[in-house]
């Protein structure tokens, strides 16, 4: 497989409060309009002397139902996978609705992940390489603590991710057998990362998760490379007028594989500052959504593999 990567992308995850009181789309363009362009502007300036380096605003919103999937034991995760599956909010309930099914392979070697081979069964799956970029912190080792310890001097944490994605028949067979249909190398794939595994073993699943996305909104960091925003709010439970995750994240494609060194100093500055100056919009309880959506019991099971 070839090691260019298609895109990073810069991910933090907010307060989950902050978007509980008022309509979301109010609170999203005030975080917009009141703190994130007021950021842009004190940290990366004036693009060419004149023009703001924010465009645009979040005005595409988008419902979608997702849920993640792993065995009983942990198998997936142990092996550094994620297995997603995402449905139109439209298409929630239909028995017939073809979901969108994601296997990720995520982890800190490049060169390991970048070598896997990760197909889809059908003919127009899509497979990208991606670099996720988060805080760089640690789950509090005290016990019963469920805040980070982040460095005094922020920065950050790169994984790399192999994403396959295919909209497929999601069958009855909710088993690694029937995982492996979809997806015919993940059991070469945990074979390599040394964790038994069974076709037999059942697939079982997270919470149900109301994702309500919004796009829009964009940094200009030069050298052609624009930074996309996504604000991503995630309600489960029986209680869902009340998001309980919610992430900002910045992605940039990549040209031929490659960021320019201004513009991903420019990328490393925003972000940071967003981790030290957005204040109060900041979750400092959590590092992962992901985390938050797997199975019960997952969290756990690998340590750090889904901050």
């Amino acid at each position: 497989m070839r090691h260019e990567l298609d895109a990073r992308e810069y991910k933090l995850l907010l307060n989950p409060d902050r978007f509980k009181e008022v309509s979301p789309e109010t609170v999203v363009d005030t975080f917009w309009e009141n703190h994130l362009k007021r950021l842009i502007d004190a940290q990366l300036g004036l693009r060419n002397g004149e023009e703001p380096r924010h465009e645009r605003r979040f005005s595409e919103r988008k419902e979608r139902v997702v849920r993640f999937w792993d065995t009983p034991d942990y198998t997936l995760t142990r092996a550094d996978l994620a297995l997603r599956e995402r449905l139109s909010n439209d298409q929630e309930g239909n028995a017939d609705a073809r979901p969108e099914i994601t296997l990720k392979l995520r982890m800190a070697d490049l060169f390991v992940v970048a070598a896997a081979e990760l197909p889809g069964s059908r003919e127009d799956f899509s497979t990208t390489l991606e670099e996720d970029i988060a805080p760089l912190e640690v789950d509090d080792p005290e016990p019963g603590k469920r805040s980070v310890v982040v460095p005094t001097r922020r920065s950050i944490r790169s994984r790399f991710a192999r994403s396959t994605s295919q909209t497929t028949d999601w069958n009855t067979r909710r088993t690694l057998g029937g995982l492996r249909e979809l997806f015919p190398t993940v059991f070469e794939l945990l074979e390599a990362s040394g964790v038994p595994h069974s076709p037999l073993t059942e697939l079982v699943s997270g919470p149900t998760i109301a994702e309500l996305v919004f796009k829009g909104a964009r940094v200009k960091l030069g050298a052609a490379i624009v930074g996309k925003f996504t604000l991503t709010l995630w309600y489960s439970g029986a209680q869902q007028q009340r998001p309980t995750v919610a992430e900002i994240s910045f992605k940039c494609a990549a040209v031929d594989g490659d960021m320019p060194g201004a513009a991903a100093r420019r990328a490393l500055a925003l972000f940071t500052a967003m981790q030290t100056d957005l204040g109060g919009w900041v979750n400092s309880e959590h590092s992962s959504k992901t985390a938050l959506a797997l199975p019960a019991g997952c969290e756990s099971a690998d340590g750090l593999i889904h901050r």
